[in-house]
């Protein structure tokens, strides 16, 4: 990295003000969130399984006709349909959180870099 690299790396992150405080900051909020995300997971993999047996109880109640003709029926049900805006909703909610721990882990990531070039004088 040349002079003109590092202070312009340098000037970065004082603008992103990734100081231990911020870091301590990080680490609280991924130990406090770690249940939320688990439960996010948990409950997007519930309704992609529920969606199928859920699909299989509508096409048996559909009325006779063609297996075609069933399954259309059974995926235009009000109930299929809610299940499926309720999938939508737990799998937004999980991507919500697992970004926001990828922001928290590239910041702690970050003020290790920093720290390390600034063990090793580079900073």
């Amino acid at each position: 990295m040349n002079e003109y690299s590092s202070q312009k790396m340098t000037l970065v992150m004082e603008r992103m003000m990734i100081d231990e405080q911020s870091v301590e900051s990080a680490l609280h909020w991924m130990a406090e969130k770690v249940g939320t995300l688990a439960k996010a997971i948990a409950d997007r993999k519930y309704l992609e399984d529920y969606k199928k047996v859920k699909l299989s109880i509508l096409i048996q109640e559909a009325p006779a006709g063609t297996v075609s003709a069933r399954e259309a029926w059974a995926t235009s049900h009000k109930d299929y349909q809610e299940l499926l805006e309720g999938l939508r909703t737990a799998v937004e909610q999980e991507a919500e959180l697992k970004h926001m721990f990828t922001i928290a882990e590239a910041r702690i990531e970050v003020w290790r870099t920093l720290q390390a070039n600034n063990r090793a004088g580079v900073v």
